[in-house]
């Protein structure tokens, strides 16, 4: 095999955050919609330049030689969907669809789109959620960031097929997730709103790690 797919079968096996420490090492500077495709390119091209320099096969992790393990297929052909909070705000979804099911979509010609629908309960008991929101995806698509709305407490996300004619399908449903609640002190913290916080959280410098918040993450802050 050639060194580039020996190293890109390695980083794709690694999970996210090993990704965001082995780039950080390397001094890759990952953006805030974090993308993995992404990091595993700059990954990359940083082991072809040295491999340029040096004439030698360089596997990029620790600067030692390592095994890497054999390449993973691009598909397990299952359909499943499963889904990773990154922080309270962003969750990773990602999902596969057998083959079955994608020849019998395509060949389907009342189907219209396929989508991820976000879906929130108020209780992690609920069956019913209290809304939801779609995210169309391509067939080609195998994960996607979601930015979630503030004070909501559980979600699930369902992977759907969407006809025209017909009712929609469940292809795969993930697990329900909470999401993790903030201190009521701080909950209704928001850019120009002053609020009066306790003393010794007045102490912490805690206005100024919310203003650093505000600064580096605003996408995550509704108006």
């Amino acid at each position: 095999m050639e060194t580039e797919n020996l190293s890109r079968s390695y980083l794709e096996s690694l999970s996210s955050a090993d990704l965001i420490r082995l780039a950080d090492d390397y001094g890759i500077d990952v953006p805030d919609d974090l993308n993995r495709r992404f990091i595993i390119g700059e990954l990359l091209e940083i082991a072809a330049e040295l491999q340029r320099e040096t004439g030698d096969e360089i596997d990029i992790v620790g600067g030692e030689a390592v095994p890497v393990p054999h390449q993973l297929p691009e598909s397990f052909n299952e359909t499943h969907i499963d889904v990773v909070l990154r922080n309270p705000v962003w969750a990773f979804v990602y999902w596969d669809i057998k083959e079955s099911d994608l020849a019998r979509l395509h060949d389907d010609i009342d189907f219209s789109a396929l989508l991820l629908r976000v879906a929130f309960f108020a209780d992690g008991q609920d069956g019913t959620p209290e809304e939801s929101f779609d995210v169309q995806v391509s067939f080609s698509d195998r994960e996607q960031y979601v930015l979630l709305p503030a004070e909501k407490r559980f979600f699930r996300i369902d992977l759907m097929a969407q006809f025209s004619g017909k009712p929609e399908e469940h292809l795969a449903v993930s697990r329900k997730v909470a999401i993790p609640v903030g201190s009521d002190v701080l909950n209704g913290v928001v850019p120009g709103r002053h609020v009066a916080l306790p003393a010794l959280v007045a102490l912490s410098s805690m206005e100024d790690l919310l203003r650093m918040h505000y600064e580096q993450h605003r996408h995550s802050f509704s108006a």
